[in-house]
């Protein structure tokens, strides 16, 4: 049923037309609201990330600051003559005053950090660190003119480090054995770890350093593997630290990302939050809203069934009973009483539909015997035209005592209208037709000498059932009308081909041929019903392929190339019934 004729379609409709703007408006509401909400979370974020990462370059930056203050520090560079003065007393001394110095640094700071410097000319050393031990080579294998993350084993316990040496002069780094005197700073991961957790108990995030060598230093408390998960996906190039932030599908979840760059030390703070954490409330009212929605919907589809039932359910009965009526199926009834006004409905339908039943039935058996009385009159039309040729023919032959030429013409010619004279079935297969014709053209050449005819029929055609007498008449036009009247050499081929359940048979000739405008007028008269004064035969061909093949069935004429015609019987199988 379409729409327009469906009542309740049409509330069901309504409704759904209700719900929808509200439910679109709601939606794109929440998806603004979801996509402000990533944005300041991402904003936050960052912000936090980018704080961190700004102490941690603070705190290594006035590091490296107190460097090079060590590194211009008079009573510093006395280190490199200290072995000049005569006296171990004030040597000690001068090592203690600059130990002090170095110790006042270290308190000054906010991390724990190791100073050394070392004399390389004459091997004097002191650190902040008094269980250290340096020499030349001990700083040549450590060498970092920038921070460097490196392992640092000090009396046989290994510790990771940030180290990095400050040379005096700078021109002396590739010589480091000419150098004046050598600053080594260097501060423990554990500083940073510390940190982390700080940072971490605050409840943002699960923070770590990263650098694309692969090395990380995290928290304490961190998830390994989900750090390992992030560590691997930078390496793969999936997760760019350099966009500051990322969304990323991790185990079916979605995280972002965040990134800030420690420039001092070459790394990054990486930090990840699950976003289904952050927009879970907002989900839950959406899912809310939903629900509601259905639930409205639900109660709004049990309002209408009463409707649906006392006045659908009837009207969808009688429309599937006309239904059938148009597909043919006109012994249909209704048999169902509603007790309501439909009752009256499906009575007169039951009437109407047995009226129509009766009187299709004898429109039927008068349409059959008016098709019988077509054929007939074709056959009759065909017989005494045809019989008196061949009787001329017959006896100018005998006249010159042509007797095989006789004898196969009235072989020909018995077989001819033994065919045409059958008058008990009004079908037959392409074969028999196929004989008719060759009899029929046969007979022709004798009378038309200059005519010649080719046939061919796929063999898996010929057990075609087609009306009797179908190609007869359009041969016969192409003998009189196209062949008979050419001077030249004249050739009938009459072809079949079958393309998927479709069939054709062509007749065409080389004759006279048709222009556009008599071409035209003849299309004319196969549409046109025939008087008395034109002829009826492919007129009646055409009516009997639609009554027998249905409305698909066609004859079609155009103009052969190089002269003739070209006659086309099309025909679709699955519409064949019995004729």
């Amino acid at each position: 049923m379409r729409l327009r004729e469906n009542t309740f379609a049409k509330i069901i409709s309504l409704i759904t037309l209700l719900l929808i703007p509200i439910i679109l408006l709601y939606t794109l509401s929440m998806q603004t609201s979801i996509q402000v909400i990533k944005d300041e979370v991402r904003s936050l974020k960052q912000k936090d990330i980018n704080f961190l990462a700004n102490e941690f370059d603070k705190s290594v930056t006035t590091l490296t600051s107190l460097g090079f203050l060590l590194y211009e520090d008079i009573h510093i560079q006395t280190l490199q003559t200290l072995h000049l003065s005569d006296s171990v007393y004030e040597r000690n001394n001068e090592r203690l005053r600059i130990m002090e110095r170095l110790r006042l640094l270290n308190v000054s700071q906010r991390w724990d950090t190791q100073y050394s410097i070392l004399a390389p000319s004459n091997q004097e050393f002191v650190s902040t660190n008094t269980y250290l031990s340096y020499d030349l080579d001990s700083v040549k294998r450590l060498f970092a003119p920038e921070w460097k993350y490196q392992e640092v084993i000090t009396q046989n316990i290994s510790q990771q480090r940030f180290v990095r040496h400050i040379v005096r002069p700078k021109n002396k780094i590739a010589n480091l054995e000419e150098a004046g005197i050598i600053i080594e700073i260097s501060f423990p991961e554990e500083h940073i770890i510390k940190d982390l957790d700080t940072f971490k108990e605050t409840g943002k995030g699960d923070p770590f350093l990263y650098n694309m060598d692969g090395n990380s230093i995290q928290n304490k408390n961190s998830d390994k593997a989900m750090i390992t998960t992030i560590s691997e996906l930078i390496q793969s190039e999936k997760l760019v630290p350099t966009s500051n932030n990322q969304i990323i599908n991790i185990s079916n979840k979605d995280y972002l990302v965040l990134f800030s760059p420690i420039d001092t030390l070459g790394w990054y703070l990486v930090d990840y939050v699950p976003i289904d954490n952050m927009l879970q409330p907002i989900v839950k009212t959406q899912i809310l809203f939903y629900v509601s929605v259905v639930l409205l919907l639900v109660m709004s589809l049990l309002a209408g069934y009463l409707l649906y039932r006392n006045v659908q359910r009837p009207i969808a009965l009688l429309i599937r009973n006309v239904r059938k009526l148009q597909e043919g199926d006109y012994s249909t009834r209704i048999k169902v009483n509603p007790k309501n006004e439909f009752s009256y409905l499906f009575e007169r339908f039951n009437d109407m539909t047995a009226e129509t039943e009766r009187l299709i039935e004898k429109v039927y058996m008068e349409e059959l015997r008016l098709r019988e009385a077509n054929v007939k009159q074709l056959q009759s039309q065909i017989n005494p035209h045809f019989l008196y040729n061949c009787f001329a023919l017959i006896r100018s032959l005998a006249r010159l005592n042509k007797t095989e030429s006789v004898m196969t013409i009235s072989m020909h010619l018995s077989k001819y209208y033994r065919y045409t004279t059958r008058v008990e079935k009004l079908t037959a297969t392409l074969t028999e037709e196929v004989q008719l014709l060759r009899s029929y053209l046969e007979i022709q050449q004798f009378h038309i000498q200059h005519m010649s005819y080719h046939i061919d029929i796929p063999e898996s055609m010929l057990d075609l059932e087609i009306p009797r007498l179908l190609l007869q008449p359009i041969a016969e036009n192409a003998v009189l009308h196209g062949i008979e009247q050419y001077d030249g050499d004249g050739i009938i081929t009459i072809s079949a081909e079958t393309v998927g359940n479709f069939h054709s048979i062509i007749v065409e000739d080389n004759g006279v041929g048709m222009t556009e405008e008599q071409l035209e007028m003849l299309e004319h008269k196969l549409i046109d019903t025939p008087d008395d004064n034109s002829g009826c035969a492919l007129w009646n061909i055409r009516q009997r392929m639609i009554f027998q093949f249905g409305p698909e069935a066609s004859i079609n004429f155009s103009i052969r190339p190089g002269g003739g015609l070209i006659v086309r019987l099309s025909w679709s199988s699955p519409n064949n019934k019995n004729y």
